[in-house]
């Protein structure tokens, strides 16, 4: 039986649009995980602060805010709990690696997370 039901429309070109239990819970983490903080129109709170640290130097500040920036997205939604997070800043690229407790199916999962600039932005 379904706990929870939903629709996305990522990575799909046609119907169906339908997500359910931790395929749902996941998307949802991932859409904020993956917006810039301050994107979506009137919600200024809504998204992540690692799109601004891309260029940043990397230290164990950067690091240390980058895990506490994913550590309060995902402390935002009761059906998930937290286990651990991994954080690793190369050149141009933050990778992280989330360890996730679906708690309404006892569902263990890891998130690996890529956030990369385009670095031939710009150029001809």
């Amino acid at each position: 039986m379904t706990t929870f039901k939903g629709f996305s429309t990522v990575d799909r070109v046609r119907a169906p649009f339908t997500l359910t239990d931790a395929d749902l819970v996941k998307q949802d983490l991932l859409n904020e995980l993956y917006t810039r903080k301050g994107e979506r129109v009137m919600r200024p709170n809504f998204g992540s602060i690692v799109w601004d640290l891309l260029m940043d130097p990397s230290t164990s500040d950067l690091d240390r805010r980058i895990q506490e920036d994913i550590e309060r997205i995902v402390g935002k939604d009761p059906r998930i709990e937290l286990l651990g997070t991994q954080v690793s800043v190369l050149d141009h690229t933050i990778l992280a690696e989330v360890d996730l407790k679906f708690l309404p199916f006892d569902d263990v999962d890891k998130l690996y997370l890529q956030y990369e600039r385009d670095i031939t932005q710009g150029v001809d």
